[in-house]
């Protein structure tokens, strides 16, 4: 069944796929391997030749498993958009639009993605086909990848065929299809506390399999760099999935606008970039040429101004909450007094002018002066989500003024799209509260790392002091000698570990981002953070544990 959804929403027969697809990319997998083995024949070293045999089961993974991935791709971007798609279905139905009509215009909203596509294909089911409403969501329904609307659109067609008034099916759905986003939003939610225990699971085996690369040079004789190199390949390369992985988990609801203009908030930060990547150079330059302080602490110090372009995008990020939170109240109020007022909106506003809605009363006086212009409806509306940097406020917002444009009741549009807007911000505050854990947890952890992997440098160092200065009898050494602790590289694995604890750093910062939704310039803030935990726990640790351990002095 998953199969038959998946080629339907790749619009391709399993037979064309498999005569276009599958059959070409296997055969390339087998030929390819048989061809290189005939070609260098014994030459081909074994851990090549194994890698040859994988490409054939690679290629039938993927072609097994492409039309699965992309399925769940696109009922993801159904599902993180239905509520926006529900609301402004109710919003237009007061207009007492037709059917075709209705479907046709919310087909026409790009921000909805594969949403927007099988909702022109019912409109095109209709249009073309001359197929009835209710059969032309049946059939849709039948093959949509996203059961939230598939189930939605079964439900229309069913009140369609007993006669019910759509725009009372759909007011009532608002709360229906409310509830199953609230249920699939927590659900991603929870996962983020899986994330979270994944998280610590995974540092902590990765800080054993780092600590031994650190130790066992010494002890076995192995190559330091190419352990080095070995763990810090593990280490990234398991963060970054770890990272992908909380990205396609978490739910797609991102705080910032996506119009294409320029506001105060984006001049802002894009001013203040450039002055953050120069004050790095500069005090980079400093540091290096003055040469008193150990290396991670230079490097600290070098990436220390990023924090002016975080701190920006932080404090704006936090207005924008603040104007979502104070939203509902103005939408609401707006639609009721428009309402009272038998549909005048810009009237309606000018009263509202003179109310106090807490940060986003600049804003409102700044709409109703664009409104008064009678330039462009929608397009006010617009500058007026720009403004307040809010993606809820641009899509709430612009379905508000398509509603009203179109004749619809204000006092209606305005309870739903207030009621509806007030659960999604309830949600997000829900959502909030787990990226704080999240980041309180990181930055203990990140500590931890930092003081095991420096403490398995001091010893490290301790070891190599003690066997190039020991006299080892002969067949007592097990895989030591003088030549091999001599040729341990200190510098090399303090760099190794410096650089890990970076990557740690920039992926767990990328991390919160990814789980609160923010500006994606908000993670230079906790980057420098982490930076600076880990390097705080580093210099204790050595400066601290040295002594204990060692005669010697210190590092850097």
């Amino acid at each position: 069944m998953e199969y038959y959804r998946a080629f339907a929403t790749m619009g391709i027969t399993p037979d064309l796929y498999i005569k276009k697809y599958a059959i070409p990319l296997v055969g390339i997998g087998l030929l390819f391997p048989i061809l290189i083995t005939l070609i260098l024949g014994d030459l081909t070293p074994p851990p090549v030749k194994t890698v040859l045999y994988l490409i054939p089961v690679a290629l039938t993974l993927l072609i097994v498993m492409y039309p699965i991935t992309f399925l769940e791709s696109r009922k993801r971007q159904i599902d993180d958009s239905i509520h926006y798609y529900v609301t402004e279905l109710g919003v237009l139905s007061t207009a007492r639009m037709s059917r075709k009509d209705l479907m046709g215009k919310v087909s026409e909203n790009e921000a909805y993605g594969f949403l927007a596509e099988e909702t022109a294909k019912i409109h095109m089911l209709m249009d073309k086909w001359n197929l009835s409403f209710a059969r032309a969501c049946q059939f849709i329904a039948q093959r949509t990848p996203s059961w939230l609307f598939a189930d939605f659109l079964g439900r229309f067609a069913h009140a369609v065929q007993a006669g019910e008034d759509v725009e009372t099916f759909l007011r009532s759905e608002q709360k229906v299809v409310m509830n199953d986003f609230d249920t699939m939003y927590r659900d991603s939610l929870h996962s983020i506390d899986m994330i979270t225990e994944l998280f610590v699971s995974l540092m902590m085996s990765l800080i054993f399999i780092v600590s031994f690369a650190i130790i066992l040079p010494v002890i076995i004789g192995m190559d330091s760099t190419l352990l080095m190199l070995g763990s810090l390949l593990i280490f990234a390369v398991s963060e970054v999935a770890l990272v992908y992985f909380a990205k396609l988990r978490v739910p797609k609801d991102r705080i910032w606008h996506t119009l294409d203009i320029e506001t105060r908030a984006d001049r802002a930060i894009k001013r203040t970039f450039p002055i953050s990547i120069i004050a790095c150079g500069v005090v980079g330059v400093v540091v290096f040429v003055a040469g008193i302080f150990p290396t991670n602490v230079m490097i600290a110090m070098m990436i220390t101004p990023l924090i002016i372009t975080g701190r920006v995008a932080s404090r704006e990020e936090e207005k924008i909450k603040r104007k979502d939170d104070n939203f509902a109240a103005f939408i609401r109020s707006l639609g009721a007094t428009a309402g009272a007022r038998g549909g005048m909106v810009n009237e309606s506003l000018r009263e509202l002018t003179e109310h106090d809605f807490g940060p986003l009363s600049e804003e409102i006086r700044a709409l109703y002066k664009r409104l008064a212009t009678r330039v462009n409806k929608v397009r006010s509306w617009e500058y007026f989500a720009a403004g307040t940097g809010s993606n809820l406020i641009e899509r709430f917002g612009t379905i508000f003024a398509e509603g009203t444009h179109i004749g619809g009741k204000p006092e209606v549009i305005g309870e739903i799209i207030g009621d509806n807007f007030m659960h999604i911000t309830s949600l997000r505050k829900l959502r909030y509260s787990s990226s704080r854990s999240l980041v309180g947890t990181l930055y203990g952890l990140t500590a931890g790392i930092a003081f095991t992997l420096f403490l398995s440098v001091v010893i490290m160092d301790m070891l190599t002091r003690v066997f190039t200065s020991a006299e080892i009898p002969a067949g007592m050494d097990i895989g030591l000698s003088l030549d091999t602790a001599e040729s341990i590289n200190m510098e090399m694995i303090n760099l190794f570990v410096i650089l890990m604890m970076l990557i740690h750093a920039a992926l767990s910062s990328i991390l919160i981002r990814i789980v609160d939704g923010g500006h994606i310039f908000n993670t230079y803030t906790h980057f420098v953070g982490l930076t600076w935990t880990s390097v705080i726990c580093a210099e204790m640790t050595v400066r601290l544990v040295t002594p204990m351990i060692s005669a010697g002095g210190g590092w850097g």
